[in-house]
Order: structure tokens, then C-alpha cells, then sequence
């Protein structure tokens, strides 16, 4: 089980993305990961959005957004960040970064998500169409 959180700026109607730079491809991911031995899917996202961002969340501020099944299961959750952080990566993903590998968080406006590569490519839609 994996878990990702929709972080959604209203103020600049902007998600939080990663943007993958990786062995020469180039594509988008909503941040996220894969669930520890006994957590939730809420403890994962959290846990997942605290790691790579350092954005702190608690469970009062998400909101389950859908399930997607493709290659394995996967929670996908939204949150309101009331303000434009700075993104910085953190975690593992910082630790693994190299210049065949980059995660690089940035915020994109919702309109602009169907004409970007975003992973699943499917994913884009349902968002643009949710939020």
C-alpha cells in the first residue's frame, strides 16, 4: 500500500509536486510512499509528507481524496497549505539525489497539470477535476 497527499494551495490554485529528473526522463509525482510494517494509510501520508518536505501535518488535515489501483494499491489524500512554502526536499529522497536522480518539489497551477508529464498520467484529470 502506498500513500500521497494532494497538497493544494487555494490562494494560487497550486499543487505541491516532485519533479523527477531520472535517467533521462523527466516527469511529476505527487509526494508520497510506501506504507511501514502496522501503519495506516493516514500515518503513512503523514509520515511520507514529513520525510520528503518537512511539512508537518496531523490527521485532522486530511481529507481522503481516492484510491487508484494500477500496478499496487495507492491512497491519494488532500490537504490546504494556507501559505507557499519554500519546498525543499528532505529524507531519503535527498539522500538519493544525484545528477542522474533529482527530486526537485514544485508548485504547479492546477490548470497547468494536463500538459505536464504527472504520474500516473491519468492522475491529472481526476485532480483538475476534483479540486
Amino acid at each position: 500500500m502506498r500513500a500521497r497527499v494532494i497538497l493544494y494551495n487555494k490562494e494560487n490554485k497550486a499543487v505541491l509536486l516532485i519533479h523527477r529528473f531520472k535517467n533521462g526522463r523527466n516527469y511529476w509525482v505527487i509526494p508520497g510512499g510506501g506504507a511501514e510494517k502496522n501503519e495506516t494509510p493516514i500515518d503513512t501520508a503523514i509520515r511520507e509528507i514529513n520525510e520528503e518536505l518537512s511539512i508537518h501535518l496531523k490527521p485532522t488535515d486530511l481529507m481522503h481524496f481516492f484510491k487508484y489501483e494500477e500496478k499496487e494499491y495507492e491512497e491519494f489524500y488532500y490537504a490546504k497549505i494556507p501559505y507557499i512554502v519554500a519546498p525543499k526536499i528532505s529524507g531519503e529522497e535527498r539522500e538519493r539525489s544525484s545528477s542522474n536522480n533529482v527530486y526537485q518539489p514544485e508548485w504547479v497551477a492546477v490548470k497547468e497539470l494536463p500538459k505536464i508529464n504527472l504520474m500516473p498520467p491519468e492522475i491529472a484529470a481526476k485532480i483538475v477535476t476534483l479540486i
